[in-house]
């Protein structure tokens, strides 16, 4: 498990590396990292957008994690980044990555070159993405939306049922399990929520506290190979979560 840790609040930086039982094993950083807040691994390599530094960093998958590029920098255009979020990793290798301020997601290679749009259309303040074979899901925080999209761009559906309205307040980071259920935390009710792919609320983890099970202001989350669920939250200092097979 590959954690981005760093913001305004924390002096550091960096990339906590945990084992699947939440023991941790190491950690790494880069002298140009400012705010990582994205992770996505392809291989052995990973990737790790910068919200502060509006870039991304390419790491090798090794005893020292060597950077191997690190591509952007403020401004509007393609090949630029404002607040990148998060990204996720095509079969292909292609890197799909979120822009909050722009309003969009730009896709590039694996090496980070040859950058283009998901779509022309502005996608309203995009969070967290992840990809199927064949779709594209993009998690929106103003309108609490997914947007699905294809991968040449052509949106195919938007999940704005009553019940993702209703039921979620501020999401910032969701998953998909294999029958593409989708997964949410929700900032605000300190909730993890969990919706069919057609967006209808399915069942609730979780309240708000600071004993196991509980979560304060949940962020990000995955799910592993054995389909258990990894939750982190701000619980006292950062708290590290993982559930039991849904």
């Amino acid at each position: 498990l590959f954690i981005a840790e760093g913001n305004y609040l924390f002096p550091h930086a960096r990339i906590s590396v945990f084992s699947v039982k939440g023991e941790f094993l190491t950690s790494f950083s880069h002298q140009d990292m400012s705010g990582p807040r994205g992770v996505a691994i392809h291989g052995d390599n990973l990737y790790v957008t910068d919200t502060g530094v509006h870039s991304i960093f390419h790491f090798k998958i090794a005893t020292d994690f060597p950077l191997i590029a690190k591509r952007g920098s403020f401004g509007q255009q393609i090949g630029k980044f404002n607040s990148p979020r998060n990204l996720a990793v095509s079969n292909n290798g292609d890197v799909y990555v979120t822009e909050y301020y722009n309003h969009r997601v730009q896709i590039f290679d694996s090496s980070l070159l040859h950058p283009r749009s998901l779509t022309q259309q502005l996608i309203d303040h995009p969070q967290d993405i992840k990809l199927t074979a064949d779709e594209v899901y993009v998690l929106c925080d103003d309108n609490r939306c997914v947007h699905v999209f294809s991968h040449a761009g052509e949106r195919l559906r938007s999940l704005i049922s009553r019940g993702l309205q209703m039921q979620v307040t501020f999401p910032i980071y969701f998953c998909l399990d294999s029958a593409e259920n989708i997964i949410i935390s929700d900032y605000f009710t300190d909730r993890i929520k969990i919706f069919t792919k057609a967006g209808n609320l399915i069942t609730t983890l979780g309240e708000g506290g600071h004993l196991p099970g509980m979560f304060h202001y949940p962020r990000g989350l995955a799910l592993t190979k054995e389909l258990s669920l990894v939750v982190v939250s701000w619980n006292e200092n950062f708290c590290l979560q993982i559930f039991s097979c849904l």
